[in-house]
C-alpha cells in the first residue's frame, strides 16, 4: 500500500464537500484523473478534485480505496488499498472484501449497504457502517432508508439516529396532512386526556387539518356559536338563527321567541344534568322563568335578580326572592318579556362553556347543544346538513345560493374566521398565511431560544404553545402507545423540514412542507426554495430557484418550478393536463408579466410541460431535496 498526500483541492463547480468533514479511518473511492510530474496527481474522490502527493506513482485512470490516516499541514494522508477496479461487474465481490475489511459479519444487510456505499461513492467508517445497518434494519425499508444515508453523508448532517428518523419519516409516503388528521383524531377519541392532548388539538385546528371531519363535528357548533356570541351583530344572530332552521336544528318556521318559549315550559322535565355546569345554570335560570309565566314574581325585576344570583353560583333554591317581596302581589308574566331573559341566559351558558374549553378543561358546548334540542338523531341530521351549507359555500358563493344578506354574511364570517379560507389571489394573503402556517408548526422554536433576549421570556410562552413544544412535551407524559408513535412521526416531520432548511457558505435551502385546504380539497403544499445571500449577509433578489409541489383534486400532481437569474423569470409548469393548463392561462401572462415588470423582474417566458415527456427527471414522485444536489464548498453555485 501506498500514501498519498493531499495538497490544496482544486477549485471546480462541482464540489460538494470540504476535507474539514472527512475523519480519521474513513474509506473513500477515487480515481487518478491526470499524472503530473515530481509524483503529484489529480485524485477525484466523489465529485471533488485534489492535487496529491504520490508516495508510490499511479497511473492515470486507475480506481482505488483511499483510507484517511491523519491529517498534516492542512491536508490528509490517503492510504491506497488494493481493490479490484469498480464497476457493476464486480460490485458484488467488492462489497465482499468492503465489509471483510471493515470485519463485519457478512449477511444480506451488509451487503445491500456496501453495494451502495460503493455504487455511490460514499464514505465509509466501520462505525457509520454498523450505525446505518442497525437503522436499516429497525426501519424495515431500505429503499426508502438508504437515500436518507445518502443525504446525511451529502449534506454533511451529524450521523446520528435522530437526523435519521426525521429524514426517514419525511421520505416515507404518507401525505403530511393526513398524519396531522389522523393525530387529531386519534386526540378527540379520548386516546388522551391531558391539558398538552388539549392544547394540541387547538393548535390543529387552526392548522385546519381534516377540513371534512371538522365541518362535520363543529360546522353546527359554529352556527350556535354565532348565533349566542355577544359579539354577533343583530344581523349575525337572525342570520344563524336562520340557518340553524336550515339544518333543522331548530323546526322550521319556528320564531326565535317561540324557540326560547318552547325551551322554557319545558325546563321543568329535564334530568340528568350535572350540578353546577353551565347546563344546570341555564336549567335553574329557565325554571324559574316557567315559574314566572305562572304568577310566581311580581315583576321582572325580581326575576333578574333571582337569575343573577343563579348565574353568580348560588343554587334555585336560594335564589328565591325574601318573604316581603313574595308577599305583593303575583302576576303572570307574559313570555314577550321574558324571551330576552331567556336568551341571556342561554348566552352565558355559551360563553361559561368556551371558558371551560378554554381552561382545558371539560367541553360543553356540545352539552349546551343537546339541552338546546333533546333529539339526538335530529342533531346528528343537523350536523350533517350544517357541513353540507357550508362545503357548498366554499365551492360555490354564498350570494349564489341565498337570498338573504345575513345568511351570506354568517358563511362567510364562519369559513372566514373559523376555517380560514384563503384568497390564492392575494398574494400578500398568501405570504401571510404561509408565514402563520411555519410559526404554528414550531419551526422557528429554536431561533427564538436563540434570540431570547437576556433572560427575557415574555413573549416566549407563545412560541410553547406551537406544535412541536407541545409535541415534546406530550411525549413526556403518559400517553397510549398508538398515540406516542403518531407523535414522533410528526415531531420528525417538523424537524426534518428544519435539517432540509439550511445555510451552506453563501447558499441558502428552505424545504417546507404545509398542509393546505383548497375548498373541500385537504393536500400539502411543499415548498422548496434556494438562494444566495449578498456579501452583506442578506438574500440576494436577483437569483433563486423556487419549486412548487402541489398534488390539486382535478389536475392532480403538479410542479411549478421558477428560476431567477439576473431578476430575470423563467416559469415551468409540469402537469399532466399541460394543453389544458396553457390554454387557460393565456389570459393572464400580460398581467404576470406587467406585474412582474412593477417589481423591477422580467419575465422570459412560461412553459408548460407534461411530465411523462420527462424522461431524464421523474417529478411526478415525491420532490427531491436539496441534498440531491449537494451542498455548498467554495463556490458561488447559480441556478
Amino acid at each position: 500500500m501506498q500514501s498519498i498526500t493531499s495538497g490544496q483541492p482544486l477549485s471546480s463547480p462541482i464540489e460538494i464537500k470540504g476535507t474539514a468533514s472527512w475523519k480519521n479511518g474513513q474509506i473513500l473511492f477515487g480515481k487518478v484523473n491526470k499524472v503530473f510530474p515530481n509524483q503529484t496527481a489529480e485524485v477525484q474522490i466523489g465529485h471533488q478534485k485534489m492535487i496529491a502527493t504520490l508516495e508510490v506513482p499511479l497511473r492515470t485512470g486507475e480506481r482505488h480505496w483511499f483510507q484517511v490516516q491523519h491529517p498534516i499541514e492542512g491536508g490528509l494522508v490517503l492510504k491506497a488499498l488494493d481493490s479490484p477496479e469498480l464497476n457493476d461487474s464486480g460490485i458484488k465481490g467488492t462489497a465482499a472484501k468492503l465489509i471483510a475489511h471493515l470485519g463485519i459479519t457478512p449477511e444480506p444487510s451488509a451487503t445491500k449497504l456496501a453495494e451502495y456505499l460503493l455504487t455511490n461513492r460514499l464514505p465509509i467508517t466501520k462505525e457509520t457502517f454498523q450505525s446505518a445497518m442497525q437503522w436499516l434494519k429497525a426501519a424495515d425499508a431500505a429503499e426508502v432508508g438508504l437515500p436518507v444515508i445518502k443525504t446525511m453523508f451529502i449534506q454533511q448532517l451529524p450521523f446520528v439516529k435522530g437526523v435519521f428518523d426525521a429524514l426517514f419519516t419525511q421520505s416515507k409516503s404518507e401525505p403530511f396532512h393526513e398524519l396531522l388528521s389522523g393525530f387529531k383524531q386519534k386526540l378527540e377519541d379520548g386516546g388522551a386526556v391531558t391539558r398538552t392532548a388539549v392544547k394540541l388539538m387547538e393548535v390543529l385546528d387552526s392548522l385546519h387539518v381534516a377540513k371534512q371531519n371538522q365541518f362535520q363535528q363543529t360546522g353546527l357548533q359554529k352556527l350556535v356559536t354565532t348565533w349566542l356570541n355577544s359579539d354577533s351583530t343583530p344581523e349575525m344572530k337572525s342570520g344563524a338563527f336562520s340557518l340553524l332552521q336550515k339544518t333543522g336544528f331548530v323546526p322550521k318556521g319556528m320564531t326565535e321567541s317561540v324557540f326560547l318559549e318552547i325551551l322554557m315550559d319545558g325546563a321543568e322535565v329535564r334530568s340528568g344534568i350535572p350540578k353546577n355546569s353551565a347546563i344546570d345554570k341555564l336549567h335553574q335560570g329557565l325554571q324559574l322563568l316557567s315559574e314566572a309565566k305562572g304568577g310566581a314574581f311580581a315583576q321582572v325585576e325580581e326575576i333578574e335578580m333571582a337569575i343573577n344570583r343563579i348565574l353568580n353560583s348560588h343554587d334555585h333554591e336560594k335564589a328565591k326572592l325574601p318573604n316581603d317581596i313574595h308577599s305583593m302581589q303575583r302576576k303572570n308574566i307574559s313570555a314577550e318579556k321574558l324571551t330576552p331573559l331567556a336568551f341571556h341566559l342561554i348566552q352565558n351558558a355559551f360563553a361559561e362553556s368556551i371558558a371551560t374549553k378554554a381552561e382545558g378543561g371539560k367541553i360543553e358546548v356540545n352539552d349546551l347543544i343537546g339541552y338546546l334540542n333533546k333529539d339526538t338523531e335530529q342533531v346528528a341530521e343537523s350536523k350533517g346538513k350544517a357541513a353540507e351549507l357550508l362545503f357548498q359555500s366554499l365551492n360555490k358563493p354564498p350570494e349564489a345560493q341565498y337570498a338573504r344578506t345575513n345568511e351570506k354574511l354568517v358563511l362567510s364570517h364562519v369559513l372566514e374566521a373559523d376555517f380560514q379560507t384563503i384568497d390564492f389571489t392575494n398574494g400578500p394573503s398568501v405570504a401571510h398565511h404561509l408565514k402563520e402556517m411555519t410559526k404554528i408548526l414550531g419551526l422557528q422554536l429554536e431561533h427564538a431560544l436563540i434570540n431570547l433576549p437576556g433572560d427575557d421570556m415574555a413573549d416566549f410562552p407563545n412560541d410553547l404553545e406551537t406544535l412541536k413544544p407541545l409535541l415534546l412535551k406530550l411525549l413526556n407524559e403518559q400517553i397510549p402507545a398508538a398515540i406516542k408513535e403518531m407523535a414522533e412521526q410528526i415531531l420528525n416531520r417538523i424537524t426534518a423540514q428544519q435539517i432540509l432548511s439550511q445555510e451552506n457558505g453563501p447558499i441558502q435551502n428552505l424545504l417546507l412542507t404545509l398542509p393546505l385546504n383548497l375548498g373541500s380539497t385537504q393536500t400539502d403544499l411543499t415548498l422548496q426554495w434556494s438562494g444566495r445571500k449578498t456579501k452583506a449577509g442578506k438574500i440576494d433578489p436577483d437569483y433563486c430557484r423556487v419549486l412548487f409541489y402541489l398534488e390539486l383534486e382535478r389536475l392532480e400532481e403538479t410542479v411549478i418550478d421558477m428560476q431567477v437569474q439576473n431578476r430575470i423569470i423563467k416559469v415551468t409548469v409540469i402537469n399532466g393536463h399541460g394543453a389544458t393548463l396553457e390554454e387557460a392561462a393565456g389570459q393572464y401572462l400580460d398581467n404576470l408579466r406587467e406585474n412582474l415588470g412593477k417589481m423591477d423582474y422580467r419575465l422570459s417566458g412560461v412553459s408548460f410541460v407534461n411530465p411523462v415527456y420527462e424522461k431524464e427527471r421523474d417529478l411526478r414522485g415525491k420532490p427531491i431535496p436539496f441534498s440531491e444536489a449537494g451542498s455548498y464548498s467554495g463556490v458561488d453555485i447559480r441556478i
